[in-house]
């Protein structure tokens, strides 16, 4: 039997998405239940990117609405940054760092672009973060050109994870925070997929 009381969190309505002439999406329709994981399958070129890009307002769309926590987000129109974005990161395919920028730096810009702390605590979040995905503090100091494939994926969703649980961290000891991030790890690594929180 069909659950309806779930609570939505992601709402997508009629979306159309199109570059020039060239429609890649039409009439799209989608709800994202808290809790739930889902994946976007399909061939190349079908429109997976552009579907999660538009969503998250990195391409404006023709018709449609999104609504992300039971708000209307239409970032791609108006581009000042909106609370909700706080609550998400972004694994791009192929990371996406900033070649100009270190591993930790990269790890960063979330915190600055949303955050207000100083440098040592952008420091000790971005090394607890490196030390979640795997990587060793060594790391930190590594621009992405000297970075094997597998350790952009990493630093990539480092960066994708550096707004999470912050006001958490901010209240507990370094330690227990540490032990924290290391039982997550050990879920993600052996089960091999990542719950959103």
């Amino acid at each position: 039997m069909l659950q309806t009381n779930r609570e939505i969190v992601i709402s997508v309505r009629d979306l159309e998405v199109g570059f020039g002439d060239v429609t890649i999406l039409s009439n799209l329709d989608l709800n994202v239940y808290r809790g739930e994981i889902i994946g976007v399958v399909g061939g190349s070129g079908t429109g997976k990117t552009v579907l999660l890009r538009s969503i998250v307002g990195l391409i404006p769309r023709r018709t449609g609405t999104v609504e992300v926590l039971c708000g209307r987000y239409d970032s791609a129109h108006a581009r000042k940054p909106i609370p909700v974005e706080r609550r998400w990161g972004m694994l791009f395919q192929h990371g996406a760092l900033f070649s100009s920028l270190t591993v930790r730096q990269n790890i960063q810009v979330p915190m600055r672009e949303h955050l207000n702390m100083s440098q040592r605590l952008m420091d000790e979040l971005a090394d607890l973060k490196l030390a979640f995905v795997g990587l060793s503090p060594e790391a930190a100091h590594k621009y992405p050109s000297e970075l094997s494939g597998g350790m952009i994926k990493r630093v990539g969703l480092a960066r994708a994870l550096a707004l999470l649980c912050v006001s958490l961290i901010s209240l507990l000891p370094l330690n227990v925070v540490c032990l924290l991030f290391n039982k997550i790890n050990v879920v993600v690594t052996r089960n091999a997929f990542l719950l959103v929180m």
